[in-house]
């Protein structure tokens, strides 16, 4: 991890407390090239010129812990994952306030997007920095989410997500303010196993 060129300080929150029941098995922690759909994600971050990098677990926590190497990471447990993954964003901005973290911005990803590296972080991250935009996003299909970054002006509107509204819903409600990159991949979410196999066969090997 480097910083960046304003000095600006950013943390990286990789959400990853899903039961993953569509999958019907852990997908945090299926085969992806050396290691883990959820290390490769984190080793995405530590390339990227993010200060930190934090992981939002819940279920199978201990399972996922088993798994991953935890060096150079801070694990939050979000126990109210059942409720969605807003509540996984909320949980992140609740343990930066509780622990007096302060960060200008916040890079939030998803484990299951294998396909969107640190380059893509990178692009985020520096039209961010250069533009006047509080949030950039990744062009998913036919709309806005994440990964993106998220000025801290958001902060508080991110700490009251609950259920499963997670960040499209501060996106949407700020379209003026967000500038969207396109994500140059046509698959982004490993939402199923027929997914997944597809996608290992091509790049996950």
């Amino acid at each position: 991890m480097t910083g960046n060129t304003k000095s600006l300080k950013i943390a990286m929150i990789i959400l990853a407390a899903g039961e993953s029941k569509r999958m019907g098995r852990i997908k945090q922690i299926l085969p992806w090239k050396n290691s883990t759909l959820l290390e490769h994600v984190i080793e995405q971050g530590h390339a990227a010129t993010v200060d930190d990098v934090f992981v939002v677990l819940g279920a199978n926590i201990q399972s996922i812990l088993n798994k991953i190497d935890q060096k150079n990471i801070t694990i939050i447990n979000n126990q109210k994952w059942q409720e969605g993954m807003g509540t996984s964003i909320a949980c992140a901005m609740h343990y930066f306030k509780k622990n007096s973290l302060y960060y200008d911005a916040a890079l939030i990803v998803l484990a299951d997007q294998p396909l969107l590296d640190s380059m893509h972080y990178n692009i985020l991250i520096d039209n961010y920095i250069k533009s006047n935009n509080k949030i950039v996003s990744t062009q998913i299909n036919s709309g806005e989410g994440v990964p993106a970054v998220f000025d801290r002006k958001y902060f508080s509107e991110l700490s009251t997500l609950d259920q499963d509204f997670g960040a499209k819903k501060i996106i949407a409600a700020n379209v003026q303010d967000n500038y969207t990159i396109n994500s140059g991949v046509s698959h982004v979410d490993i939402d199923t196993i027929e997914i997944y196999c597809s996608l290992f066969k091509k790049y996950g090997r």
